[in-house]
């Protein structure tokens, strides 16, 4: 009769070992997908990281190449202006000068 309550007491140890084996490994597995997702998430965005990277160095050549023109253009080596608000192109003087043309100057007719 003893051995029978020790036997059984060692089973039902066994099962609850064997249960919390069991949601243990649950638990991991349910981890690892997440950990898994999260670095299907990190992976992408390295990705992306990388892309926008290279897109802004693109960009910085292309800049600088800009500038380049900029500097070598027949109007700046003329006036050695390379000021962009003083650019022959540009809206505000471009419009200033036209207001200036139409607009009689005070100084002008006092003489």
């Amino acid at each position: 009769m003893m051995k029978d309550k020790h036997g059984a007491m060692n089973e039902e140890r066994r099962g609850t070992g064997e249960q919390q084996l069991a949601e243990r490994l649950a638990e991991l597995e349910r981890r690892l997908k997440e950990v898994e997702a999260e670095n299907i998430v990190l992976k992408e965005l390295a990705y992306q990281s990388a892309k926008r990277y290279e897109q802004l160095k693109q960009l910085a050549k292309e800049n600088d190449e800009l500038r380049r023109q900029l500097l070598q253009s027949p109007w700046s080596e003329k006036t050695g202006k390379t000021d962009e608000d003083e650019r022959p192109d540009s809206w505000f003087f471009r419009t200033l000068r036209q207001e200036n043309a139409i607009m009689p100057h005070p100084e002008r007719n006092e003489k």
